[in-house]
């Protein structure tokens, strides 16, 4: 009998359809991605917001994010990690 995964739900910075960037860094992810683990169901969000719902998905690599600033905001650049991942089904 196999164990049912709650969702993982992450709040991103960005994403795509086959990658996502979070604002620092998530031991939960490194982990996953370490053991290969698939992630039965995988929730990004953006500001609170559902962004992008994906099943039975696998984390492949991961990367330093900076982002860039724009004009005079006087924002900091935002640090972060990148993660790519791909659909199993």
């Amino acid at each position: 009998m196999s164990e049912e995964q709650p969702p993982l739900e992450i709040e991103v910075v960005k994403w795509d359809a086959h990658s996502f960037t979070i604002e620092g860094v998530n031991d939960q992810l490194e982990k996953l991605l370490k053991e290969q683990k698939i992630i039965r169901t995988l929730s990004l969000r953006h500001n609170g917001q559902m962004g992008r719902l994906s099943r039975d998905v696998r984390l492949k690599a991961r990367r330093d994010f900076t982002s860039e600033v724009e004009g005079d905001s006087g924002d900091p650049p935002i640090q972060g990690t990148t993660f790519e991942y791909e659909g199993l089904d």
